[in-house]
């Protein structure tokens, strides 16, 4: 077990002269089960030069937030010791910043600006917002004030706010506050500098998805990401807490707290908020923005309002993509009016808010409409969106994530005349809008920047609605929950992979006013790419934003995260410092083979390692023909590459990545640090820059591209060549908006809390895995699952095998080893029913062969599947471990026969058992099959089990009482002595050359023919009655003429080992199964299940710091030295497969000598 901690050291330094960081970021590796005493001195070491914790001689004193643990009951693996957790030595440390998150009375959350994301929590008294550090609220946002506003929090409950005479001023739903108070009423849009806060109310316990521990660190949570595609989850009261009461709030009485804290002692390097000096309330410059929303056509953006686009057309190399930047086309009005544009809404727009250019989208490319034409958007699932049957027309070509909408025009009936109320108002509410451009030329001045005029009073606020694109704060609760939306979006969800990028106010589409922080949005499936630039800080926060979304919505089995920071340009601590808080996703974490602990790229070699792997997915994507659909229906990849990727060979993986990579599911975030563009530096220019700065951003469908003095305003651009050979570039004026970024605290508290959650059945229900290099060597127990070996675990299979329909009379899956793509499985049942494995001396037989019957034994009970073992030479084997053959395998509780061909008294009187155990099957089936029997004995019992449901008539009635022991009752008795009469049996046959050609002087050669005569009516007959033959050969030219050989429809061809091989080599093993058909053969490395258990398996604990740098390196292997008297894994196994026949009482099957 390996869990990642913080250990941090609240004293501080003890001298000015000590340069020791307070906070270290350790990786603990010890056994499953270990208590908090065994590390607890060497993680108090860590943050104290090695001298403990500070002023104690014995075992140090750790907290976890305000909480004392004890060290001793403590269990590492628990929480709250768990992956991503947080421990302060000798003294308590920063409280848990969300304890009392469902009991707080009120709820101030940042949706929007350059600073979103915060969470906190009003207790009572007034709370001061703004831009200072000493500001009880502050905000990293240029044009708020130091002490921007106060929002007060009465002793009736009722929350007021007024202005402190700030420089930009406050408004309440569109409506300028002073400095008297007004009511701040719940779900109101306050809006400082460029900055929107809401208020949310107590609604008491919020709902939260089902958590499990299981005691190595990580919290297993639903299965998630179904792709259904469904509503989006609501933030509701848990389904079994009472209903508040509609009583006066209590007088709050205690001290505002914010959901991600201070977060003092992150990651050394992290830059801190800067507060720019200035007067008090003032400071902040004017915004001076501010005019009419211009463009070629009215937009009013699907669900929820986020402007965006999509678009076909050609961006370099013939390919063809789709960016997605919402708002091109006019969604129908009810009441069966025809509107083809809607009516103007003012000439003014919403004063201090980013303007939009409603024509993105529209400007032709290529040259031609073939290449420019545009494609109508519905608002989707939105309630309160015309109807489905009129929505949409099914245009949409697949793996696209958005529905289609009728053409201009279309009529939509009347609605019913009980839901008249509200009318247009209240469904245009919950749409964003646009409006029509008046004239191009009075849109944009010399400088790209839209034109300044008095504000247009915003529309009502409208009834609050699960958001399609939820804002930073929603996606920090979801993941302290964690929430019900946790994880929400799979494959087939319509908002997979589209992220919010920022807000902008929107007119209504009647025309009734402005729809205020309407998400602008941009899909990574229709983009293909997406490029970011601007200034590092702001970049920075919007990239941390677009990351988090996408951890947020998306489960690590639907989508991993790559990073490539390895630009040479910035300094290594400084690349470190800014993306350490990504490694504490689970999104990061390798499963698909990767040779790294985590997928993160921070150095040239591990730049060209994840190039290489993101390749290799790539042309195996291409290998399995067009028809495959990755993108759609498997894992998807966001590669985020941070300015340039290093080498050349880097940057052309990273261009063919961002150009082919969408097909394969792969899709490039790309960033670049430039400056924000401005009069001085155009979009064009600034997009030239940030192609310069990083080679991949021209290969990107969209880029969006930060502007104004202060970088807090968003344009984002679709891009698409001229078709004239030129290379592509930005298209239209592009849609404005305010970003949406996080902080850096922020961030970390974000992936903090997502660092332990896992999705149950993570390992059982994961899409098909991308290959990766087969490994030198396998562990059996690692391939099937069973790296603790318990009983429990056993009988959970056996359970679930006894449910698999697919499966009837009994599962024989057998597990070779490691294959490119997991575990390699041959299962006997479907693809069988006979198995030969063929290979020469020191290819590793015998052990494969060891390999199929432990892991068969692990899949199947013992009373449901019998195995019988035959060592065709008589004896120890040359090469074989130990010399024992198949006698080791003895152990095991399914095995009932074990036959060494040294007698050839034992051999006769086997082959006739084994032919007699033919016959029997045979008259027991008559006409059916193996499968038809048993479904008609199933139906059987199922009829049986009706008819004594009622009340157990078996006789069994209980007696008085009697002090006579009973050692074991009738039922119990039935229940353990009737054995299945017609369990699967498996003939497993070690040298099968030696039986066919037994050398002379053999013991066993007299009676060879007579066994050999069985195992042949056992490969003729034996898938009828239930019978399958598992054999293993040389080379031999009269085995291939057998029945064994001819019927054997799956077979395996071992690799002869390498003279003289070194370490380097692969180990006995490697070999290519076949399969029925004309598939392609799989290559596997055969699992070792008679090595001794690994020596690093019982060490001691350990305590080591985290090197975030080097986390992208191949893990360090040590040599493993087995514990040369310890147990072999196969005795492990077997020990835990004879106490789980035990406990399930399993009858024992007859042997047949």
């Amino acid at each position: 077990m390996q869990i990642r901690l913080t250990v941090v050291d609240p004293l501080g330094p003890s001298s000015p002269t000590r340069e020791r960081a307070a906070s270290c970021d350790v990786l603990v590796t010890a056994p499953a089960g270990t208590a908090l005493a065994a590390v607890a001195t060497a993680l108090a070491s860590v943050v104290s030069g090695g001298d403990g914790a500070p002023g104690s001689s014995g075992t140090p004193v750790l907290y976890a937030g305000d909480q004392r643990l004890d060290a001793q009951r403590c269990t590492l693996g628990e929480p709250p010791l768990i992956d991503g957790a947080v421990l302060a030595v000798g003294a308590p440390g920063e409280p848990e910043p969300h304890p009392e998150l469902d009991e707080a009375p009120t709820r101030l959350h940042v949706v929007a600006g350059p600073d979103a994301g915060g969470v906190h929590l009003l207790h009572g008294g007034e709370i001061r917002i703004g831009r200072s550090a000493d500001a009880d609220v502050p905000l990293d946002d240029p044009d708020v004030s130091r002490l921007h506003c106060a929002v007060t929090v009465g002793s009736d409950g009722r929350v007021s706010v007024a202005d402190l005479g700030s420089t930009n001023g406050t408004t309440l739903d569109g409506r300028r506050v002073g400095p008297r108070p007004v009511r701040l009423a719940p779900g109101s849009l306050l809006r400082i500098g460029e900055s929107a806060l809401r208020l949310t109310p107590a609604a008491g316990p919020r709902a939260r998805a089902a958590t499990t521990p299981d005691g190595e660190g990580y919290v297993r949570v639903p299965g998630a990401g179904g792709g259904g595609g469904g509503a989006a989850g609501a933030d509701v009261p848990a389904r079994d807490a009472p209903r508040p009461r509609a009583a006066p709030p209590e007088a709050p009485s205690a001290r505002t707290h914010h959901a991600y804290g201070t977060a003092d002692w992150t990651t050394p390097g992290t830059a801190d908020r800067t507060t720019p000096g200035g007067a008090d309330g003032g400071g902040a410059r004017e915004p001076g923005r501010g005019g009419p929303d211009t463009g070629r056509e009215a937009v009013v953006p699907g669900q929820g309002g986020a402007p965006a686009a999509e678009r076909q057309g050609h961006a370099g190399g013939g390919r063809t993509v789709r960016v997605a930047a919402r708002g091109d086309e006019v969604p129908r009005m009810p009441k069966g009016r025809r509107v083809s544009q809607p009516r103007p809404a003012g000439d003014e727009t919403h004063a201090g808010s980013g303007a939009l250019d409603s024509g993105f989208g529209h400007a032709p490319v290529g040259g031609g409409a073939a290449h420019g034409a545009s494609r109508d958007e519905a608002p989707g699932a939105l309630r309160g969106a015309p109807p489905d049957g009129a929505a949409g027309d099914g245009r949409y070509e697949h793996g696209s994530s958005r529905k289609g909408t009728p053409p201009r025009g279309t009529d939509f009936p009347e609605p019913p005349a009980g839901r008249k109320r509200g009318g247009i108002g209240a469904w245009a509410r919950r749409l964003a809008g646009g409006r029509q451009e008046r004239d191009a030329a009075d849109a944009w001045d010399a400088h790209g920047e839209a034109a300044e005029g008095p504000a247009t009073q915003p529309a009502p606020a409208a009834p609050v609605l699960p958001e399609t694109w939820p804002d930073p704060a929603t996606l920090l609760l979801t993941a302290l929950g964690p929430g019900p939306r946790l994880w929400e979006r799979g494959p087939g969800h319509p908002e997979a992979l589209a992220v919010r990028l920022g807000t902008a106010d929107r007119p209504a589409p009647d025309g009734s006013g402005l729809l205020p922080a309407v998400p602008v949005t941009s899909g990574l499936r229709e983009a293909g790419a997406l490029g970011l630039a601007g200034p590092r800080d702001r970049l920075a926060g919007l990239a941390r934003a677009v990351l988090a979304q996408l951890a947020a919505l998306h489960s690590p089995e639907f989508l991993e995260i790559v990073l490539l920071a390895a630009d040479p340009s910035r300094p290594l601590a400084e690349r470190t410092a800014e993306w350490s808080w990504l490694g504490w996703l689970p999104h990061v974490r390798p499963a698909h083979g990767q040779d790294c602990r985590l997928l993160l790229a921070h150095d040239r070699e591990q730049a060209t390692a994840r190039a290489e792997e993101l390749l290799r997915r790539l042309d195996d994507h291409d290998h399995a023909g067009p028809a495959a659909r990755i993108s759609d229906e498997g894992p998807c990849t966001v590669v985020v590459v941070d300015g340039d990727p290093g080498s050349a060979e880097v940057r052309e993986a990273v261009a063919r990545l961002a150009l082919e990579g969408p097909r394969a599911g792969i899709h490039v975030v790309c960033l670049a640090e430039t400056a924000a563009a401005s009069p001085a530096s155009p979009v064009t220019e600034t997009y030239e820059a940030a192609c310069s700065v990083a080679p991949a951003f021209r290969q990107c469908g969209a880029v969006a591209l930060l502007s104004g003095d202060v970088a807090t305003t968003l344009r984002l651009l679709r891009v698409a060549g001229t078709g004239s050979g030129t290379p592509p570039g930005p298209v239209g004026h592009g849609t404005l908006a305010t970003v949406d970024a996080v902080s850096p605290a922020w961030a970390e508290r974000f992936a903090r809390a997502l660092a332990p959650l896992r999705t149950d059945g993570a390992h059982g229900e994961r899409h098909a895995r991308v290959s990766a290099p087969l490994p030198q060597s396998a562990r059996l127990l690692d391939e099937l699952g069973l790296a603790r070996a318990t009983p429990a675990s056993l009988m959970a299979r056996w359970a679930d095998a006894a449910d698999d329909t697919r499966a009837l009379g009994g599962r024989v899956t057998a597990i070779l080893g490691a294959g490119p793509r997991g575990p390699v499985t041959a299962d006997l049942a479907a693809d069988g029913p006979h198995l030969l494995i063929e290979g020469p001396s020191g290819s590793g037989r015998t052990e494969l062969l060891r390999a199929v019957v432990a892991s068969l034994a692990a899949a199947e009970r013992p009373d449901r599947l019998g195995i019988v073992l035959v060592d065709g030479r008589g004896g120890p084997t040359t090469g074989a471990a130990h010399g024992e053959g198949l006698r080791v395998c003895t152990d095991v509780p399914h095995v009932t026969t074990h036959l060494s061909a040294n007698d050839p008294v034992l051999m006769r009187e086997f082959a006739q058992s084994l032919s007699a155990e033919l016959k029997r099957r045979a008259e027991l089936l008559g006409r059916s099959d193996f499968a038809e029997w048993h479904t008609g004995r199933e139906l059987s019992d199922r009829m049986v089990a009706q008819r004594t449901a009622g009340g157990e008539q078996n006789g069994d009635l209980d007696g008085p009482p009697s002090s006579t022991i009973r050692l074991r009752p009738g039922a119990e008795r039935r229940r353990t002595e009737a054995a299945p009469p017609l369990p699967r049996l498996v003939v497993v046959v070690d040298d099968l050359d030696a039986l066919v050609s037994p050398p002379l002087g053999a013991p066993g050669r007299p009676a060879a023919g007579s066994v050999m005569r069985a195992l042949e009516a056992v490969a003729r007959d034996g898938e009828r009655l239930g019978v399958h033959l598992v054999a293993a050969t040389g080379p031999c030219a009269r085995t291939a003429q057998t029945e064994p050989a001819r019927r054997a429809s799956l077979r395996v061809a071992l690799d002869a080992p390498v003279p003289g091989g070194g370490p380097e080599e692969p180990a006995p093993g490697r070999g290519r199964l076949a399969r029925p058909g004309d598939g392609p053969e799989t290559a596997f490395q055969g699992g070792r299940v008679t090595g001794r258990i690994p020596r690093t398996a019982t060490m001691r604990p350990t305590v080591v710091p985290l090197e975030w740098h080097r986390m992208g390196d191949p893990p360090a292997r040590r040599q493993v030295r087995e514990l040369g008297n310890g147990p072999t894994d196969l005795a492990l196994l077997a020990s835990a497969l004879e106490r789980a026949a035990r406990e399930v009482s399993a009858a024992e099957v007859p042997s047949l000598l």
